[in-house]
């Protein structure tokens, strides 16, 4: 049984128990419930070598309900449209035109989300049904929100914050509703995973987080099942009144797991110190996606992966030698200024560089620079441009990305 069938069998449960109080307490629910829409409009042209370059007209649209709460419950229903606006003259993954570049931006109609919530014991929320879940940075679990459909999950959630200064989160994930749509061949994961995740801000260190995430997919996708058991150390420091020093540092485990038939072992690393200063971040990092000689290498299938190792996208699935992540990072966000200039407020400029290499062996994965810009043209609307270059060494092909957006939410 799909998981969001719970949902309508929870309903009739509450229903049950006082009918001519809940059909009242139901309708002020959706009374006082919030309509919302979030429209995208977006360009994207690649250029790899090799192949046909790639032209990207899409528009996604999603339109959506939250209820107010009742009985302690509130829900939400999500429609996501994402549609081709002239010729899809790139690879999409599904399309056949595997001579073109890829843009992984399907077209399609779905229900994006659709769950219900409970808040109702002691400091614990519980969500059932499909939902986008986004946790800490994405490494591990992420709604990969650059693309035009996102990813969600069939899934149950539970959030507990009873013990002082710390959160305990479990989580089941049934299936995974990838940002290729339906299609049985790169679309969803049949999945019977679980993970949790434990922090705490007591400590006068930082935060410490431990988690682990036990991923058994079926089928197709079950090379990327694996068990992952690892902790995060984050926390900044005030240097002056203006200046904050920031650090985060990350260690964890992944072997095989469930269906997946290649036994293996390996290591990932993430440290990230940063120094803040008037709107100024600039990030000195190091991430290791390690590999078990050569043979096979530490996997983030669920992860929000555009966030990670450029840009270009090259290394969404890690190569098998490993990667080695040597990265700058300079952002910088326009505040509070008042006058003539205000308009710019929000403004924000990323600069990005990179330098690959794999974790087993000496291969040179090459480099990559990238530039963002976001501007909000009020609260609803915004523009943005991101721009990234790819130059390949030993793997790999030279790849250039232009994606051009205007926002809409409301």
């Amino acid at each position: 049984m799909k998981i969001t069938k719970a949902i309508s069998l929870t309903v009739m449960a509450i229903l049950l128990i006082n009918p001519a109080y809940a059909d009242e307490s139901l309708i002020n629910a959706f009374k006082e419930g919030k309509p919302y829409a979030d429209i995208r409009l977006r360009y994207e042209h690649v250029e790899q070598d090799g192949l046909i370059n790639a032209n990207a007209q899409t528009a996604r649209t999603r339109v959506g309900f939250k209820t107010a709460k009742f009985y302690d419950f509130s829900g939400a229903i999500e429609i996501e449209n994402i549609a081709v606006m002239g010729n899809d003259d790139y690879n999409d993954s599904r399309n056949g035109r595997t001579d073109h570049a890829t843009v992984a931006d399907v077209e399609s109609t779905e229900i994006n989300q659709l769950f219900l919530e409970h808040t109702g014991f002691l400091d614990t929320a519980i969500k059932v049904g499909r939902q986008a879940i986004v946790e800490d940075n994405q490494r591990f679990i992420g709604a990969v929100g650059w693309r035009q459909n996102n990813q969600t999950f069939d899934a149950v959630k539970i959030t507990n914050s009873s013990m002082e200064n710390t959160e305990i989160k479990y989580g089941y994930i049934g299936n995974v509703n990838r940002i290729f749509g339906d299609a049985p061949a790169s679309g969803d994961f049949e999945s019977n995973s679980h993970y949790y995740k434990i922090s705490n801000t007591s400590l006068l260190i930082g935060t410490i987080t431990t988690y682990g995430y036990l991923f058994d997919f079926q089928q197709d996708s079950a090379a990327n099942s694996s068990k992952t058991f690892g902790g995060i150390l984050s926390g900044k420091v005030a240097l002056t009144d203006e200046v904050t020093f920031k650090y985060y540092g990350e260690y964890a485990n992944q072997e095989d797991y469930g269906d997946n038939t290649t036994s293996y072992s390996t290591n990932y690393y993430h440290f990230a110190p940063a120094i803040e200063c008037k709107g100024l971040t600039a990030t000195v990092g190091y991430e290791v996606l390690g590999s078990d000689n050569g043979r096979f290498a530490f996997r983030t299938p669920l992860a929000t992966g555009h966030k990670f190792n450029g840009w270009s996208d090259k290394f969404l699935t890690t190569p098998a030698m490993g990667l080695q992540d040597f990265y700058v990072d300079l952002t910088y966000k326009i505040k509070d200024l008042q006058g003539h200039f205000d308009f710019l407020n929000g403004f924000l400029a990323q600069f990005q560089y990179h330098d690959f290499n794999t974790d087993s062996g000496s291969l040179d994965h090459g480099s990559e620079w990238g530039l963002f810009f976001k501007q909000p043209v009020d609260k609803y609307m915004y523009v943005q441009a991101k721009y990234a270059n790819y130059s390949a060494e030993n793997t790999s092909t030279d790849t250039q990305k232009w994606t051009f957006d205007v926002g809409i939410n409301f």
